[in-house]
Formats: C-alpha cells, sequence, structure tokens
C-alpha cells in the first residue's frame, strides 16, 4: 500500500515538473516581429527590428516602395537584428512601406514604416547669413555662389527645379552650397530655384532671377572691331559708351533694305542729340567676298564725310564685320547680343536692331524687332519713339 502510494506521489511531482519546465516554444513554432511599427521622421534614417523565430524566415515588401530598404530580408532559426533604411522625403506627404515577414511553415506577419512630415519638428537646415532668399544674377560671368549650411540633420542634398537644370548647377562639398551659373543664352531672363534639403520640409531655398541680353540694366559686352586694312583703326565698343551719356549701338547691313530706309532716320537722330551727349557706335555685318559693296554703300550714304573746317568725321564711328554668307547673321559678335537665339528660331531676324546703353555700358533700352521699314508710316513710327526716348534721357530737345 505505501509503495503504491509512493509511486503515485512520484508520477504527480513529475508531471509537475515537466508542466512547469517545459517552454511552449520548445513544443510549437513561433514567429515574432518586435516593433511592428516604426515611425520615422523625414530625414534619412536607420532603426532596427528584432525578428524571433523558431524556424527559417523570408521577407517580402508589399508593393513597390523604393524609398524604404531592410537588411537582411531572411534568417535562421533565433533571433535576428534587421536594419530598416529610409531616404529623405521629396516633399511633406507622408508614406507607408509595408513588409511581410514569413516562416517556412507559413507563419505571417507585418512590419509597417510610416515616415512622416511632423516627425522632423526637432530638426533645420538653414543658410548661413540669412541670404537674400531672392538673387538676381548677370547674363554672363557669373562668379559661383558659395552659401554655408547651417543643419542638425545627419544628412541633406541639393537639388534644381527642373526647369533651370540645362543652367543652374548645384553641388555640395561637406557643409558648403557651391552654385554654378552658366551665361544666359536668349534675349529674355530666365528663372530658377535652388533647394537645400534633408527630407519634409526641413529645407532652405534661394531663387535666382537671371537677366536676359536685352534686359534693361543688364551689361553689354565688350568688343573690339577695325576697319581691315587700316592700321591703328581699333575701335572698342566701351571707348565709345563711356564718353557718352546714351551710347546707340546700331547694327545694320548694306545687303538689308530696311536698313538703307531707315539710315536717313539715324542721321537725324545723331544731328539732333550729339550735342547733349549721344554718341553712335555703328556694326555693318557684310558679306565676305563683297567688301567693295559696303565701301561703295558707306561712300554713296556720305558715312565717311569730313568736316572742313575741323578736320573730324560728320556722322558716328562705325566698323564693318565681314562673315561667309551663311554667318552674316550668326556669328561670334551677335552672340554677344542673342545668345543662341538666331540659332534657334528663337529670333528670326535682328536688321537694323538698335541697342542704347548708359555710360557703363548697360542696357537701357532696345528696338529689336522684325522691322519692316517699307513705307514712310513704318519709318516714321519707328523714329517717333527713338527721338521720344532720347529726348527724355537726355532731358532735351522737346521730348
Amino acid at each position: 500500500m505505501k509503495t503504491s502510494k509512493l509511486k503515485s506521489i512520484l508520477l504527480i511531482c513529475l508531471s509537475l515538473t515537466m508542466l512547469y519546465s517545459c517552454d511552449p516554444s520548445d513544443q510549437t513554432g513561433y514567429l515574432v516581429v518586435a516593433p511592428v511599427r516604426l515611425d520615422m521622421a523625414p530625414v534619412a534614417a536607420t532603426r532596427t527590428v528584432t525578428v524571433r523565430s523558431s524556424e527559417s524566415w523570408f521577407l517580402e515588401q508589399v508593393g513597390q516602395e523604393d524609398w524604404c530598404t531592410v537588411y537582411p530580408d531572411k534568417g535562421t532559426p533565433g533571433e535576428t537584428q534587421i536594419t530598416v533604411t529610409v531616404t529623405p522625403m521629396p516633399d511633406v506627404w507622408p508614406r507607408i512601406a509595408l513588409f511581410s515577414v514569413t516562416s517556412v511553415s507559413g507563419l505571417e506577419k507585418f512590419l509597417e514604416v510610416e515616415q512622416t512630415d511632423e516627425d522632423g519638428l526637432n530638426y533645420f537646415l538653414e543658410f548661413y547669413g540669412d541670404p537674400n532668399p531672392s538673387m538676381f544674377v548677370y547674363p554672363r560671368d557669373v562668379e559661383p555662389v558659395k552659401l554655408l549650411v547651417n543643419t542638425n540633420t545627419p544628412s541633406w542634398n541639393a537639388f534644381v527645379s527642373e526647369d533651370a537644370r540645362e543652367w543652374l548647377t548645384a553641388e555640395r562639398k561637406d557643409d558648403t552650397l557651391f552654385i554654378y551659373v552658366a551665361d544666359v543664352d536668349r534675349p529674355e531672363g530666365r528663372e530658377g530655384t535652388v533647394t537645400a534639403s534633408a527630407g519634409g520640409s526641413i529645407s532652405a531655398s534661394i531663387s535666382f532671377d537671371q537677366m536676359g541680353l536685352h534686359d534693361f540694366g543688364a551689361p553689354t559686352s565688350d568688343f573690339t572691331l577695325s576697319v581691315p586694312g587700316v592700321p591703328d583703326s581699333d575701335l572698342a565698343f566701351s571707348y565709345v559708351y563711356r564718353r557718352a551719356r546714351i551710347t546707340l549701338l546700331y547694327m545694320s547691313a548694306s545687303w538689308c533694305p530696311d536698313c538703307s530706309n531707315f539710315l536717313p532716320k539715324v542721321k537725324e537722330l545723331y544731328e539732333e542729340f550729339s550735342p547733349h551727349g549721344f554718341k553712335i557706335y555703328g556694326v555693318f555685318m557684310e558679306i565676305e567676298g563683297r567688301e567693295q559693296e559696303y565701301y561703295d554703300y558707306v561712300n554713296n550714304n556720305g558715312l565717311n564725310d569730313v568736316d572742313e573746317t575741323t578736320g573730324n568725321k560728320i556722322w558716328w564711328e562705325f566698323r564693318p564685320v565681314f562673315n561667309p554668307l551663311e554667318e552674316r547673321k550668326v556669328n561670334d559678335l551677335t552672340r554677344l547680343f542673342y545668345g543662341d537665339a538666331l540659332l534657334t528660331g528663337e529670333v528670326n531676324n535682328f536688321f537694323p536692331a538698335f541697342f542704347f546703353v548708359d555710360g557703363g555700358g548697360n542696357i537701357r533700352k532696345v528696338y529689336v524687332d522684325n522691322y519692316v521699314l517699307r513705307t514712310d508710316a513704318a519709318i516714321n513710327s519707328l523714329y517717333r519713339n527713338m527721338r521720344t526716348y532720347l529726348s527724355r534721357q537726355l532731358e532735351c530737345c522737346g521730348g
């Protein structure tokens, strides 16, 4: 009897020992992901997630969200640390990535990663010195703009607005943003924006407004021309405009009928306004091989006439530029004032053309429409417009 009771007691004790010492995970398969959700700031960041499994497992993304990656994407039984990496948010809109973690026996858990702009409140990004958010730059020879970036974010990048990527370049070097501005290639100006961003709304932007070649206040390029075969005939454009209150760069050609029709009116402007600080630099865009036609033209129109009393030229200084026929409109000189607009067809014709510049060589007024000066009405209309402009600028002559 005593032996039977002893066996019963031993059996009960053994059962209790097995009950309390047995881990349920040793008896059934399990898969744990912790945490199951990550809330990420808008900046580039990494976080870790733990996967515990009784068997091998693999991870797959639900959808195609390449801004969020996980490594490794598979594991063996036991505990594995996986790294979740997110790129900076391109804008302020929240985004979610979902991953499925599946064991070989079919157990499945999910990991959700959400990135929002709200979590960026503890970050900042700014330019040192608080520069003007809008910068006006010249058409040519713009020095690189250097901006020092102050931020507590782990990383940042710079990008240019899509419409300005052909002429604006942004490059990060350590904590400095370098911005390069290409020469303008057209009469009109252009705008673009450069942004330094760490993600979401954590950013700083600078807008660039580049003057066009014909914009008011844009500096003109200096050039020097000479009379072929005539020693010491070099004449710089700057030599003329620095000695005048207003200078007209008059671009013409002997083969251009509209130019010939308007030439007498140019003479009238010069006669009236030259005593008041008005000068003209004439450029005749001529055709190579037809030099004599040019010389006959200027002589027949009296442009080489000299005052017998003073020995000075009656009219203004001018120089010819001889180019092959196909380059008579598009050449090194015309590119100074039109960029590539004559090549692209943005400007189809520009003779005659009139650029009024001040004593610093800066554009004040341009007349570069596709003028058809074949009637007295058209000729007089353009003349009156120019005369009114000059009389107001020079404060004379009943304008």
